[in-house]
């Protein structure tokens, strides 16, 4: 067993909101290896992730992954990640710490951030081409 100070920190520092949304993919070209920001006004609803930053949809080969856009190294200015030029990353604009979104959201080593993006359960339905997305 490692020392407690040897265990790298997976804490959520994102509070935690309600969130409990389909998003009809249908609307959205979300191909393997693709991400999209998902704002409250795609979902018709009145808040959508922490301080309605919003949430980004990752899609790997056979995987969806739903993450708060709240960067956890800035949770008091409630700063929004964005996708980069690379969609298999969200990076801060303000500290520009990036995030793997195949990763489980965990940081690299480009930034100040240590702990992931917030991540969201997700159920894909394909009959209805919807994702469930949901904590």
């Amino acid at each position: 067993m490692l020392p407690h100070g040897c265990v790298e920190e997976t804490d959520d520092v994102v509070p935690d909101v309600p969130v409990n949304v389909t998003l009809p993919l249908i609307h959205y070209n979300l191909s393997p290896a693709s991400s999209l920001i998902v704002t409250s006004q795609m979902v018709s609803t009145v808040s959508l992730g922490y301080d309605n930053n919003g949430i980004i949809v990752y899609r790997d080969i056979s995987e969806f992954y739903a993450y708060d856009r709240t960067c956890p190294y800035h949770i008091e200015k409630s700063i929004a990640v964005e996708i980069s030029d690379n969609p298999l990353y969200a990076e801060c604009p303000v500290c520009h710490s990036k995030y793997q979104l195949w990763f489980n959201g965990f940081p690299t080593d480009s930034g100040p951030a240590r702990n992931p993006l917030k991540s969201y359960h997700v159920t894909y339905y394909p009959n209805s081409n919807t994702l469930h997305i949901y904590n």
